[in-house]
């Protein structure tokens, strides 16, 4: 792993705010040194939960890998919900909701579900509602989908011509319609099967249009891995099964105006940008970028940009309380 400790120096003093300074600070020593406990400060010091994770006791629902995972980070919960392991896990003893519900101090509790599959996720969340328990979701989890990519105080959206690369069901797409009127949006999903959810979620919406293709730095054809329990998930790799088509957005998008482009791309985000050259160059629009799917994006990402364009602007947030959904803005 090579770090040019110049470029470090740069995106630094780059970073326009203390959050945004505090989150690269961690975010580069958990790529570095993969200390989960990095992200655990961010994740109590800088996500939207993070008012409510330190204010409250915490345990969690799930005694899974996720759980196994996640508890590494969080050592202080004092025990794991279960309603079929019994024994314990990392150390953390395993106890059934029915055992949790008579400890006197219950509802001081906030419960992270650390379940992953959508069915059991649901019956989960009912069953919790209908004891009136706090509960947040550790994975795939919507509760700050309004917050990301648009929340930030200086992004200052008005007539906007918006690429969606990575659209996955066409929900951001929706949102910047619902709340931001009067734009366009160039809308980007490779995989066939999202493809056609995101197009069946944007018939309403005429100022949309659609591509069925990866963004890259070529314009080739490249083997796409998906995931079984993560449509999200799914993303360019050797070992997938299918094969998808992959553009430069200088081409695709060529002649026509960007102002703002969002990406979650599952690791492709900085070879996507390298096929932005000339529009960033050009138009320079404004960017939300995810830099958390590869250690070396946190550094290689904004270092990109800059050359592009020095003087943008960088801002940096983070939206779950696990180690993904860090947004990189670039204004």
């Amino acid at each position: 792993m090579n770090i040019d400790t110049k470029k470090l120096k740069r995106i630094y003093n780059s970073l326009s705010d203390d959050i945004s300074r505090d989150i690269f600070k961690h975010r580069l020593m958990y790529s570095i040194l993969e200390d989960k406990s990095e992200i655990t400060k961010i994740v109590y010091e800088a996500s939207p939960a993070s008012k409510e994770l330190s204010s409250s006791k915490v345990c969690y629902y799930g005694a899974g890998a996720g759980c196994s995972w996640l508890i590494k980070w969080n050592t202080n919960a004092p025990f794991v919900i279960d309603k079929f392991k019994t024994g314990s896990i990392e150390g953390h003893p395993i106890i059934s909701l029915e055992d949790f519900l008579k400890l006197p101090d219950y509802k001081d509790y906030l419960i992270i579900v650390t379940v992953g599959k959508e069915r059991a996720r649901q019956e989960i969340s009912e069953e919790l509602k209908s004891h009136g328990l706090r509960f947040l979701f550790a994975y795939f989890d919507l509760q700050y989908f309004d917050l990301q990519y648009f929340d930030l105080e200086n992004l200052k959206l008005e007539k906007e011509y918006f690429a969606d690369v990575g659209a996955l069901d066409g929900e951001t797409t929706k949102y910047f319609f619902e709340h931001f009127k009067g734009g366009q949006a160039y809308v980007f999903e490779p995989n066939p099967k999202q493809f056609e959810v995101t197009c069946d979620a944007l018939n309403d919406y005429p100022e949309a249009e659609l591509f069925p293709y990866g963004l890259y730095d070529e314009n080739t054809t490249l083997h796409f891995a998906e995931c079984k329990t993560d449509a999200g998930s799914a993303k360019i790799s050797e070992d997938g099964e299918i094969t998808v088509e992959v553009r430069k957005m200088d081409d695709v998008l060529r002649n026509k105006p960007v102002t703002f482009i969002k990406m979650d791309i599952e690791g492709s985000e900085l070879a996507a940008l390298r096929g932005a050259e000339h529009i960033i160059r050009e138009q320079r629009p404004k960017l939300a970028i995810c830099v958390y799917h590869k250690p070396e994006d946190i550094w290689e990402i904004p270092s990109l940009i800059l050359d592009y364009h020095p003087d943008y602007h960088l801002y940096l947030r983070h939206y779950s309380i696990t180690y993904t959904e860090t947004v990189l803005y670039a204004i």
